[in-house]
């Protein structure tokens, strides 16, 4: 037999069922009141945020002049302006980039207009920058030689996989580069 009165019995319990009920509720409260982010070493949250933002809602007000990602630069250090590039290009260029930690190629399609997706610079073997070949229309790496096609896959090893993929947007005579998949592979 217990000494414990019978009421005091029931106090406890409930006091352990609002304990518990009240921590298991902070938990989608916590998730409603801050969302799941992206962490990117290269750019805060709010900019990383606002670029997915503008690529889903081009239109929305808030992203009428904001160009999503970095500025692409030419060798130079100089933004691409796209009607100037877009007057010398030929359909299937690839004009260096530079804006992202790693360089990339711009890719010109038939037009000519600018692919929304570009080719990362970045050998998938041991992470040597490749160099783009308009005369075979390929990526040759000059660490160790892998070979790439025009779109990045891999011709010869010993790369193990093709090269990345980032992002491209084109507006308002502008290029930016987002270091994420594209909507659109090229490769199928």
């Amino acid at each position: 037999m217990s000494n414990i009165p019978s009421d005091f019995s029931g106090d406890r319990r409930r006091f352990l069922q609002y304990f518990v009920g009240g921590g298991l509720a902070t938990v989608p409260l916590g998730w409603l009141r801050w969302p799941s982010r992206s962490w990117g070493p290269s750019q805060p949250t709010a900019a990383l945020d606002l670029d997915n933002f503008c690529l889903e809602y081009r239109y929305n007000s808030r992203c009428e002049g904001y160009l999503p990602g970095t500025e692409a630069l030419d060798e130079a250090g100089n933004p691409y302006q796209v009607d100037a590039v877009l007057a010398v290009a030929e359909s299937g260029d690839r004009l260096s980039a530079q804006g992202l930690d790693d360089k990339a190629y711009l890719v010109i399609e038939s037009g000519p207009e600018i692919a929304p997706y570009g080719i990362s610079a970045v050998c998938t073997h041991l992470g040597c920058t490749v160099n783009w070949n308009p005369e075979t229309q390929s990526f040759a790496c000059p660490c160790h030689g892998s070979r790439f096609d025009a779109l990045g896959a891999v011709v010869e090893g010993p790369a193990p996989r093709a090269l990345e993929l980032i992002t491209v947007v084109v507006r308002d005579n502008r290029i930016g580069l987002l270091e994420q998949t594209p909507d659109l592979d090229p490769r199928g």
